[in-house]
């Protein structure tokens, strides 16, 4: 393939990689339907949370995500199981620490909310990662290790001022099979300034 061929492609790529894991579309997709359950759902699960229902509250509630605001409309075979992995892995408490029982504290001393915050987060990252990595598997399909030098070289041009200087540096053949995790890094550059903008927007005088 041509060295102008291969630019072309390059280009092509990246371009429609980028437009399909746009910050915006993201939000639509994931964020606001996945906040919109979090602020719609409703519970029983005033303190003292008893086990019985910390558990049924939270596989409730990751249940009406996956059918509610996800565009698969996809199920889980077994939604306590799924919470209770998410809040194991995931969960952060800023008194307790890391993991499962430090969320059921957290219940009982503040309110579930904060543990329903965290495993909504939580989804929402799993399935934007999931959905990336399923975009760049159909675009990269086939494609050679020229053309993904070629990508990552693009990579590093458009993201330049955003990225370290040591990654800016790196030769694309070392980043070739790391592109999935440079857009992945990378649309949070994006997300921020759209975010800076937006705010710059509101506070521009009249």
């Amino acid at each position: 393939m041509m060295s102008t061929e291969i630019s072309r492609q390059a280009h092509e790529k990246l371009t429609a990689m980028i437009a399909e894991l746009d910050p915006g579309l993201l939000k639509r997709r994931f964020d606001d339907p996945i906040g919109n359950v979090l602020r719609e759902f409703t519970h029983q699960a005033e303190p003292p949370v008893t086990h019985k229902v910390f558990h049924q509250t939270t596989s409730d509630f990751i249940k009406q995500i996956y059918t509610q605001a996800l565009a698969a409309g996809a199920e889980l075979a077994d939604p306590l199981a799924a919470a209770l992995t998410l809040l194991e892995d995931h969960y952060q408490s800023a008194v307790y620490g890391p993991g499962y029982v430090a969320a059921l504290l957290d219940a009982n001393d503040t309110g579930i909310e904060v543990v329903l915050a965290c495993l909504a987060e939580s989804i929402k990252e799993i399935e934007q990662h999931k959905y990336l990595q399923s975009v760049c598997a159909w675009h990269l399909n086939g494609a050679d290790w020229n053309l993904r030098c070629r990508i990552a070289g693009l990579l590093q041009q458009k993201y330049r001022p955003f990225i370290p200087d040591r990654l800016a540096a790196c030769p694309p053949e070392q980043l070739a099979d790391q592109i999935p995790a440079l857009i992945w890094q990378f649309i949070g550059s994006d997300a921020v300034l759209e975010q800076i903008a937006f705010s710059a927007e509101k506070t521009r005088p009249a």
